[in-house]
């Protein structure tokens, strides 16, 4: 099991190592694939990963769960050499960049809505500690990987613009090669019961009233980070002209300060609770909303467009970084089924897309329209309206 644990883990840092992420959008602004058509990718990637949440649960039922994220991490690497192809120089198509999307995003479904639960399998014998553990653990590397990946791919990107993908498709490779090794025993429902066995129980999610909250929660502030990181930030940061050497760095400060967040949530919920982590999380982020947002002000007063941003995006990402430790922590998937674990970690999922892809079609209107402060000042107050309404309805 101790071999099986640190293949685990060094899937999970491997798999985080996001070369391109940071550069996406840069890279798209440079190969003049216009504002719209790139909302447009960004919104079709996280209508995806909604339409096939489901779709690990389904495979994990035929084929083990180390398959399915393997098979994943496969698509993922596909969907990037499409982007290479489709965005090279003097040949940019939209098309070929879009299919990239839908097969990246399949298989982004495919591999985190599944290793959690392959995860719970693998650590079945140590109980919910030895799951905690693990989880924590990776975790915090696996902030490290993204962070250190994303510095990493401006650096990339300003030698060769290709790089960044080549790099993070190459680590997809190794990622699923790290998760077949993987010793996982399959249990296989055999005879014509298995068969006859009702589809309503199986596909029936039931959840009590905390587990509700907690993965309402997750899909709710998880959405109100990425669109913004994903979709908007990158424009606030190419509108300042930062050089691409730097521009890595600069976004993968958003990871470091979640990094941060993330060691030190748990502790903070034990000792002040959940109505004061509530408080700090909404403040992080309605306070990097509001810097965002009335960034022209404060250039107004002599604070430079440069410094506002960054401390936003800190901000952001302190108040981002606890969602998914605490959400893992205190849903209680222990207590379900490993299919039911596929399956709630699916409808997390789904629902995050669902969320995502509404604010990045809405925000990218508010955009256009209105500009950057206006779009940002939105996003905070339906964030506050939003988790308000979950916390009223669910005591």
């Amino acid at each position: 099991m101790r071999r099986d644990i640190l293949l685990f883990i060094s899937y999970r840092v491997v798999s985080r190592l996001y070369f391109q992420l940071p550069v996406l959008f840069l890279h798209l602004h440079m190969v003049q694939m216009g504002l719209h058509n790139t909302i447009a990718l960004l919104v079709v990637y996280g209508l995806i990963t909604t339409v096939t949440a489901s779709l690990g649960s389904t495979l994990a039922r035929h084929v083990r769960q180390k398959t399915v994220v393997a098979l994943g991490e496969l698509m993922k690497a596909a969907g990037l050499l499409l982007v290479v192809l489709g965005t090279s120089v003097g040949g940019t198509d939209f098309w070929t960049v879009m299919v990239a999307q839908v097969i990246g995003g399949i298989g982004f479904s495919l591999a985190i809505s599944t290793d959690s639960s392959l995860l719970r399998t693998v650590t079945a014998s140590g109980g919910n500690d030895l799951f905690m553990g693990v989880q924590s653990r990776s975790q915090s590397l696996m902030f490290i990987a993204t962070l250190g990946a994303g510095c990493a791919g401006g650096i990339l990107y300003d030698y060769q613009a290709d790089w960044p993908f080549l790099a993070a498709m190459a680590m997809n490779l190794l990622s699923a090669a790290l998760i077949l090794m993987i010793h996982e025993d399959k249990v296989v429902a055999s005879g014509p019961a298995a068969g006859a066995a009702g589809p309503r129980e199986r596909v029936r999610l039931r959840l009590d009233r905390d587990q509700s909250f907690w993965m309402n929660f997750y899909s709710l502030s998880r959405a109100f980070t990425m669109a913004p990181f994903v979709g908007f930030l990158p424009f606030f940061f190419i509108m300042l002209g930062v050089d691409p050497f730097l521009f890595g760095a600069v976004l993968s400060l958003f990871t470091f300060a979640g990094f941060i967040a993330a060691l030190y949530c748990n502790a903070f919920l034990r000792r002040f609770g959940l109505n004061a982590l509530m408080g700090v999380t909404i403040g992080c982020m309605l306070g990097s909303m509001t810097l965002f947002g009335f960034s022209a002000w404060f250039a107004r007063w002599g604070v430079d467009y440069f410094l506002v941003g960054l401390v936003a995006i800190a901000l952001l990402g302190f108040g981002s970084g606890g969602v998914r430790p605490v959400t893992m922590g205190n849903i209680r998937m222990g207590a379900l089924k490993p299919e039911d674990r596929i399956r709630l970690l699916s409808t997390m999922e789904r629902n995050f897309g669902v969320c995502n892809a509404v604010l990045l079609a809405a925000g990218a209107f508010v955009l256009v329209e209105y500009g950057f402060g206006p779009l940002m000042v939105t996003l905070g107050a339906c964030y506050v309206i939003l988790i308000g309404g979950l916390l009223m309805t669910s005591n």
